[in-house]
């Protein structure tokens, strides 16, 4: 099943534990319950999946033995970049579409130059459907989400995501992140084996760096996702959202308006 399909069903993702848990509960129930819709989109997110889908384009012709080339994945980014920014509205910030673009471009070009060629490439885009596991049972639903490049290195499997970001990852950012968890456990239950995971950022500098991170994890980090992901069934069932005022998603959140009108006590309507 493609990814769209498998996201027709309930289903849990990393981004959508991330969200309700780490970020965001209200934005999270305006988006997956009350569905409504938000004033605008993050120029981030738009510029980021641009980024990925030129990315997948460039991996996927080298696992086929006919790769592209820098000007190639350059120009894919700013054709797609062109379409998706005029496919809904963005909210930019200090830079506009033109500047995204060249900022883009740079990120494509920062990304290829630390290409390995040592690394095979063994998938691109695999979607994955797992069960989570909480004390003993099954979640009632499972875990659904897709590894940006599986390759192999040094005879074992690495899943990599790929990012950009505005600033450098702290150190250990990596050992703590969930999403490096969703995956090794995501990986080992398809495959048997349980990878490291690499996340391979895009730093958005004046003149774009390149860092790579690589954690790994074991079962006991396996069973306090299960928590966590039980812990989230739980909020929602019991509807205890509540707003974070003092996210880092607050400035650029679509919901803002709604969100301040919900603190003011009166409650949005669902979408029909």
């Amino acid at each position: 099943m493609t990814l769209s399909e498998l996201r027709k069903r309930p289903h849990w993702s990393f981004s959508s534990l991330n969200s309700l848990l780490n970020i965001c509960s209200l934005q999270w129930y305006f988006q997956k319950i009350a569905k409504l819709k938000p004033t605008h989109t993050s120029v981030n997110l738009v510029a980021g999946c641009v980024y990925h889908r030129t990315l997948d384009q460039v991996y996927l012709s080298r696992k086929l033995e006919f790769p592209m080339t820098l000007d190639e994945a350059k120009e894919l980014y700013t054709e797609d970049w062109r379409r998706s920014s005029q496919e809904e509205p963005i909210k930019f910030g200090k830079l506009d579409a033109d500047g995204i673009e060249q900022q883009g471009r740079g990120l494509i070009e920062v990304a290829w130059n630390n290409i390995d060629d040592t690394e095979k490439v063994l998938q691109v885009s695999e979607v994955f459907c797992v069960p989570l596991i909480y004390d003993g049972r099954f979640l009632s639903k499972p875990l659904v989400g897709e590894f940006d490049l599986v390759v192999q290195k040094d005879d074992q499997p690495l899943v990599i995501d790929w990012k950009t970001s505005a600033t450098r990852w702290a150190k250990n950012k990596a050992d703590k992140s969930l999403q490096a968890t969703a995956y090794s456990l995501a990986y080992w239950q398809k495959h048997g084996v349980n990878p490291d995971v690499r996340f391979d950022i895009a730093v958005k500098n004046k003149t774009p760096v390149f860092e790579s991170h690589v954690t790994s994890r074991n079962e006991d980090d396996w069973k306090l996702l299960g928590m966590l992901a039980a812990k989230a069934e739980t909020i929602v069932e019991k509807e205890l959202f509540y707003p974070s005022r003092d996210s880092f998603a607050c400035s650029d959140c679509g919901f803002k308006g709604t969100c301040e009108e919900y603190c003011r006590g009166v409650l949005p309507a669902k979408a029909a």
